[in-house]
């Protein structure tokens, strides 16, 4: 036996062998990472690439079908489906339907989070009655409701998310720092906004005279502001500065001034010839006029920088209406606004006035509507924006990129629900449909009043008031008679909740 012929031949099949098995993990590998990436084979055996599909739901457990076939499983469902149009159709028991059709794009994850269904029998539990309101506000993180009864000496804060609610009572003198009972039984109280966190307000208080400004702290009324006594100006307007409003933007006479109440200080900005304004926290957007080039403009300003930065010049420009926001998402920055039926929308990292840096925000959209939008709304995860002229609506997600307009046969003004759906009232009867316009649905079917209503944050409860006429109506009266009545009937408000999960 030739030994070193045998050698050689044992280490060749060794080498082959190595090579077949490196090329096979290779091969699988490869594989793998097709797979990974959504390649497949289609019912003709060509390769393709396909895309991943995630759907979750309010309440979870539902059941999902995708282009008529029922998928195995409940929600949180993830699937692998083609590029291209899906028809997406979510159903629970006990529940109404949800259903659209969504793009699936090739390579790239698509998530469904916002899928809520609302209970099909609509049963409702009183909370509380009260008198008539003077005032009815729900926080922004959807954890309290602040109500004030006509001339009561106090405010009734609520915890949503308590399975048995109890009124926490805040006395409106010690609020509002006013020793007179008689005023703080009378006072015209309004709330401009809330912090994160659901314990800080921003509060007008109007006299005869006069509006005063106040940061309301509900948890200790007596650290309360008093901002127009106190700084001795008389704003027109006041936005939070960050999440725990220790930092206000306020304007007056179209300056713009920075309050910090941590030192009890106000600060003149180099910002005048304010018209209008909306911030992002420590970010300012605005139309006005630069005192210096008096060039009027869409202007950014952001905290500590020692000047505005142009965003749109206006000059020739006779825009009857413009709308504008700002918001940061995921690390992005992001600006839109409206000049009469035109939307513009960037992305990217706001300009610096002081390190300038060019093309920092680039353009997404600048579209031509049909319509003039009045006001510009953003959901509280600052990545959808709803322009609406009150009948026509155009909502832009800063995510997806993608643009969807939608139409309400009467005039209506939206509002968010959560961070996905818009909810609004009609002929006393509150409708939603999800941002893009699809999923139309009427939830509760008599309210009887204009009030705000609220979704929980925990997702257990949607709260709402009902207004019940309390006096008998007279009926064998003359016509006069009659309508003298009327203007002396009594009404109940009714604080009412619908449970979400059965």
């Amino acid at each position: 036996m030739d030994r070193k012929r045998v050698k050689k031949i044992r280490n060749a099949r060794v080498i082959m062998t190595n090579i077949f098995m490196g090329l096979s993990v290779v091969a699988i590998v490869f594989v793998l990472m097709l797979f990974a990436m959504g390649f497949s084979f289609n019912e003709n055996g060509s390769l393709e690439q396909s895309g991943l599909l995630q759907i979750s739901s309010h309440p979870s457990g539902a059941v999902v079908e995708i282009d008529g076939k029922t998928q195995f499983g409940h929600t949180t469902i993830n699937k692998m489906l083609s590029s291209g149009e899906h028809h997406i159709r979510v159903t629970k028991s006990g529940y109404d339907t949800w259903e659209k059709d969504v793009r699936i794009d090739a390579g790239l994850l698509t998530n469904i989070n916002w899928v809520r269904l609302f209970p099909a029998k609509n049963i409702a539990e009183d909370v509380a009655t009260y008198d008539a309101p003077r005032l009815v506000s729900f926080s922004y993180d959807r954890k309290s409701l602040l109500y004030g009864e006509n001339e009561s000496t106090d405010l009734l804060l609520l915890n949503l998310q308590d399975d048995h609610p109890t009124p926490q009572k805040i006395d409106i003198a010690t609020l509002l720092n006013i020793s007179s009972k008689e005023t703080a039984r009378t006072a015209d109280l309004s709330i401009v906004s809330w912090n994160e966190s659901g314990n800080k307000t921003i509060l007008t208080w109007k006299d005869e005279e006069n509006i005063y400004w106040y940061l309301a702290d509900l948890e200790k009324p007596e650290n309360s502001v008093n901002l127009t006594a106190k700084f001795g100006y008389t704003f027109s307007k006041i936005l939070m500065a960050n999440d725990s409003a220790s930092k206000l933007w306020a304007v007056e006479n179209g300056n713009l001034h920075l309050i910090d109440l941590g030192n009890l200080t106000i600060n003149k900005t180099k910002i005048s010839g304010i018209e209008s304004l909306s911030s992002n926290r420590d970010t300012i957007i605005y139309v006005g006029t630069d005192v210096t080039t008096k060039t009027r403009a869409i202007y950014l300003f952001r905290e500590g920088e020692t000047g505005a930065t142009m965003i749109h010049d206006l000059t020739g420009i006779n825009a009857k209406n413009i709308t504008l926001s700002a918001g940061v998402y995921w690390g992005n920055d992001w600006i839109a606004y409206s000049i009469d039926n035109t939307i513009y929308l960037y992305g990217g990292h706001f300009p610096s006035f002081d390190k300038p840096v060019k093309n920092s925000l680039k353009s997404i959209l600048k579209r031509e509507l049909s319509y003039t939008p009045t006001r510009l709304i953003r959901d509280s995860e600052l990545h959808i924006v709803v322009f609406s002229d009150g009948t026509n609506r155009t909502a832009f997600d800063f995510e997806t990129k993608d643009y969807f307009d939608s139409h309400t046969e009467a005039p209506v003004t939206a509002q968010w629900l959560d961070d996905y759906i818009l909810w609004y009232n009609h002929s006393n009867k509150i409708f939603i449909q999800d941002f893009d316009g699809s999923n139309h649905r009427e939830i509760i079917p008599e309210i009887n009043n204009s009030f705000p209503i609220c979704l929980s944050e925990n997702n257990r409860w949607l709260y709402y008031f009902v207004t019940t006429a309390i006096t008998p109506e007279q009926t064998e009266e003359s016509e006069e008679a009659t309508s003298v009545e009327v203007d002396k009937i009594e009404y109940s408000y009714e604080l009412k909740r619908r449970k979400l999960n059965i």
